[in-house]
């Protein structure tokens, strides 16, 4: 007997707007920090390059740790905070955290500018660390919400689509918000950032903030979470028979003892890792590198990139169906792999157009390759947990933690070895050049390889036990007797 629960998979549009700017301020804030710490502790705080880039690491192992306590936490929560919903309590503890420590990241020590600089780093270090546990509590709930929303998996994608769409739209924000800053401040060098941009990057974080928090209150206010969302979904997972058997409840061991788990927080560990590092080195391989160019590019080209991005995500529901998930991947890591090929060819480049034509190519291939690579790693991590809710937010929490310990790691290595000082030379320019090709190049390879071995795997879709004719009986008798007691909330068909 199969038994199937009529709730409606389709979400309504009214949530699926809410929804989909419940991310925003992460996203606004995650663009600054990702794109702007580096130059920003560098050149305008005047920390070193290992220091920035040991901020940079303590901020994504705080990350990392927290996206593991959130995620299992936020399983085991079953109501939320005054019956709030599970997902949204620990969503807006983030919101709460992320908005009262962030501002103090990007403006200069209050009432400590002229210390040390050691007195200075513990100063940056107390609010990065309040600002990447609030982070990780809103991205890991928002992200745990799209399997509790719906188990279709055309809406599963929809809603990865939508969530990357403003995600890319924020970056956009940022990026032309730091264009139209650094064009119209007034500075003495127009090919560097200085200490005296300081004001720029605290005006441009209280704009983040700001915007940020308006998305928040709509999605706290548009979105309902409640008991009874829970107790569907742990209805419907009691009640899932297929022709394989039963599906089977999974346990947050349960997951770690699956192939497919590693090899998807892989995937989308590597996808993180792409977008982070170019994201982060773009605006020094522009100032650096590419030093002709006016400092406003270190916001034009990432725009550009962004802009590509996101008129790549609105097809993506449809190349996924056509295509499949992993071919997609790939097809998007075709793409990344170009831009590679641009940026370490600019660099020879002599004529000023020329540079700049094929910059922004570069970034425009970037952007489709980055947002297609993302909405499919997302979508194989939502595959993967299926109707298994019950653990969501532990394994997008552990995928998470991958990610942001692999993107600290790297980025933290690669300010080590910075041979750069605070004018450039050749070989500054050099270094800049070898990391924005070979690191996303030799990713990406790894990436494809994932891909392939899974290339026959059904993600998420093996987790039945075989069930004997007895048990089938009784299960399909306590079925009509819950259908009896509560036919009007879950309704049946057999």
């Amino acid at each position: 007997m199969e038994v199937i629960i009529s709730e409606p998979d389709v979400v309504s549009k009214r949530s699926k707007f809410a929804y989909s700017v419940g991310h925003i301020l992460n996203d606004l804030s995650a663009s600054m920090w990702f794109s702007y710490l580096l130059v920003f502790y560098h050149r305008v705080v005047n920390f070193s390059n290992a220091s920035a880039g040991y901020l940079l690491l303590i901020g994504q192992i705080a990350d990392a740790i927290s996206t593991t306590f959130v995620g299992f936490e936020s399983d085991r929560t079953r109501t939320g905070l005054f019956h709030y919903g599970r997902r949204k309590t620990w969503h807006l503890i983030g919101v709460i955290c992320v908005i009262s420590s962030f501002p103090f990241c990007f403006n200069l020590c209050i009432q400590c500018k002229d210390s040390d600089l050691w007195a200075q780093f513990i100063y940056y270090t107390m609010f990065i660390i309040i600002f990447q546990f609030g982070w990780s509590c809103s991205q890991i709930t928002h992200l745990a919400m799209i399997n509790e929303l719906t188990h279709k998996d055309g809406e599963r994608v929809a809603l990865n689509s939508y969530r990357y769409a403003w995600s890319v739209a924020s970056n956009i924000f940022v990026y032309t918000m730091a264009s139209i800053l650094l064009g119209f401040h007034p500075s003495n060098d127009e090919t560097d950032i200085t200490p005296a941009d300081a004001p720029i990057f605290r005006t441009l974080t209280f704009i983040v903030v700001g915007i940020g928090l308006i998305c928040m209150i709509i999605f706290h206010v548009g979105l309902k979470e409640s008991e009874q969302l829970a107790e569907e979904t742990e209805y419907r997972l009691q009640l899932s028979l297929t022709s394989s058997g039963r599906l089977k409840r999974m346990t947050w061991k349960s997951f770690l003892y699956e192939k497919e788990f590693y090899q998807c927080t892989f995937i989308w560990m590597c996808a993180r890792v792409i977008l982070n590092v170019t994201q982060v080195f773009l605006p020094l391989y522009i100032i650096d590198t590419i030093s002709t160019l006016n400092r406003v590019f270190v916001a034009i080209a990432p725009l550009c990139s962004y802009i590509s991005g996101l008129l790549a995500s609105f097809p993506m529901r449809t190349i996924n169906k056509r295509l499949g998930r992993k071919t997609t991947i790939i097809f998007g890591l075709c793409f990344t792999l170009a831009s590679t090929i641009l940026f370490w060819f600019i660099f020879d480049l002599k004529d000023h157009l020329q540079i700049k034509i094929a910059l922004i190519l570069a970034c425009v291939l970037l952007g489709i390759g980055t947002s297609t690579t993302n909405i499919c790693s997302f979508s194989l991590a939502s595959d993967l947990i299926g109707l298994n809710t019950e653990c969501g937010a532990f394994v997008y929490g552990i995928m998470s933690f991958a990610d942001k310990l692999a993107n600290g790691i790297v980025i933290a290595i690669i300010q080590q070895c910075n041979p750069c000082t605070l004018a450039s030379t050749t070989r500054c320019a050099l270094y800049y050049r070898y990391i924005l090709t070979f690191i996303p190049i030799g990713v990406a390879i790894l990436t494809i390889l994932m891909i392939l071995s899974i290339w026959k795997t059904n993600i998420g879709g093996n987790r039945h036990e075989i069930i004997q004719e007895g048990q089938n009986d009784a299960h399909s008798t306590n079925v009509v007797s819950n259908e009896d007691e509560s036919n009007e909330q879950r309704p049946l068909i057999a």
